[in-house]
Parts: C-alpha cells; structure tokens; sequence
C-alpha cells in the first residue's frame, strides 16, 4: 500500500521540503500568523455532521467511473469540510476535482507517473486530483486508495482555506533545514488526521471497507517507513486512527502536539 506515502509526496509536499505552495487566502476571517497553526478555530467545531457517502462502483480501465467516483466523493467532502469552516467563520471554497489516468498524467502542477491511484492538491489551479493507472484500478473497490487518496489531497486543500499551509510556508522558509523538516512533518501528520476524521464519520456508510474492519483499513497504512518531513511510520498511523476515532479536526492540532508525536 502506497497510498498515503504517494498522496503526500505528490502533493503540496514536494521532495519532503514544503516551498511555496499556498494559495492567496480568499477574502474574510481566514487565520493568519502562528495563531493560524496553534490556534486555529477549527479546531473548536466539533465532530463532522454524520452522512451517507457511498462509494460508486468502479470498471477497470473506465476513466468515466473513476470521473464518477471523483465527483461523488467529493461532494461528500464538500458538505463535511464546508459545514465545518461554517462553524469556523472561515471562507470555504470549492476545489476544483479532476481525474487522471494512465501511465503519465498532465496536471496543472507537473507531470506524474502513477504506480498504483493517489491523489494530487495542486495549488496553482486549487484542484484535487484523483491519479490511477490500470493496475491501480483493478482492485480498488475492495481497498481504501480511492477513498484515502482523494481524502488526503483534499484535506491539503481544507490546510489551505484555514491558513496552515500559508503560514507553515512562511515558517519554513525562515528555518534552518532541520527545523523546515519539523515544521513539514507536523503539517503532513495534520493532514493525515483530518483525512482520518473524515472517513471515520462515513464509516458506517462504506460498505466495502466496513466488511474489512477498522483495523485493517488502519493498518494499510503503515507500509510506508519512516520518511523525513512527513513523519514517522508510528505517528502517521497515530494520527489517522486519531482522526478516524473523534471523527473531527478538533483532535488534529499537531503544532502543539509533544515533539515525540511529531517526529
């Protein structure tokens, strides 16, 4: 399982080193400075409101149904982050979704040459992409790539709205190499807590991945090894089962997190 390790490091993650890559904030009471980090309001909104997200089917090879599977995921997405940027006071904004297929896919922020399926925020044109190639998608419905990668590269886009990847930016950028590595990994472990508290509050919705049980969708993701600026193996699934279990970012506050949970 590549998923999570993929998603990260093709998304606003380049090379484990996080340049230059926020958005301008849209207009109105977006958090700014160290506030934005340690202090966010989202923080303080609660669990996701409970819905009903069903995964569609897939056809290996149909970039249609992945197109399906994109746009009806997302719109789940849609109505869980923006109820709770609502609650916030914080602008929401749609992203942009788009699918790529094959061995080499175009997007707005540079080719990529997908192994399996992850998911892509590019920031230049604020879209979530979902990649897969045909041996990505031969057995996906009866694993969580789809449902993990799209998650995780719009929860980088939700760090956006919410000021975090602007001010992580702006942190890193005036750090020493060691202390940028630290301040990327926090923001990566945040990301992967806010995918888990999303897919924890579908959970009982997916149907496929609720046969196979908590632990195994969990465990998937402990593949990876320990990678420099996104965290260690241990704290990557210490933040998804952290997530997953509130079911809300409320838990996800990974700058004033122990140094040990952060590494």
């Amino acid at each position: 399982m590549r998923t999570l390790f993929a998603a990260l490091t093709a998304g606003v993650l380049v090379g484990a080193v996080f340049t230059g890559t926020a958005d301008a904030s849209p207009s109105g009471s977006v958090p700014s400075g160290p506030g934005a980090l340690t202090r966010n309001p989202v923080y303080k909104t609660g669990k996701f409101v409970s819905q009903t997200c069903e995964e569609p089917a897939m056809r290996v090879g149909d970039v249609e149904t992945l197109q399906t599977y994109a746009d009806d995921v997302s719109a789940c997405l849609n109505r869980a982050w923006s109820a709770q940027l609502k609650r916030a006071g914080i602008p929401f904004r749609t992203p942009k979704v788009a699918v790529g297929y094959g061995d080499s896919v175009r997007t707005a922020c540079g080719v990529y040459h997908p192994t399996e399926v992850f998911g892509l925020y590019c920031h230049r044109n604020r879209t979530v992409y979902l990649l897969a190639n045909e041996y990505g998608m031969a057995d996906v419905i009866q694993s969580s790539e789809m449902l993990e990668s799209l998650s995780t590269a719009y929860a980088y886009h939700v760090q956006n709205l919410i000021g975090v990847l602007a001010e992580g930016d702006r942190v890193i950028r005036r750090s020493s190499k060691s202390a940028g590595l630290a301040m990327n990994s926090k923001i990566a472990l945040q990301n992967i807590c806010f995918t888990g508290a999303f897919v924890g509050s579908v959970w009982e919705s997916l149907e496929n991945l609720r046969a196979r049980g908590v632990e195994s969708f969990l465990n998937e993701h402990t593949m990876e090894g320990d990678t420099p600026g996104l965290g260690t193996n241990k704290n990557r699934l210490y933040w998804l089962r952290r997530g997953f279990e509130a079911r809300s970012p409320a838990v996800c506050n990974t700058f004033t997190a122990p140094r040990a949970k952060v590494a």
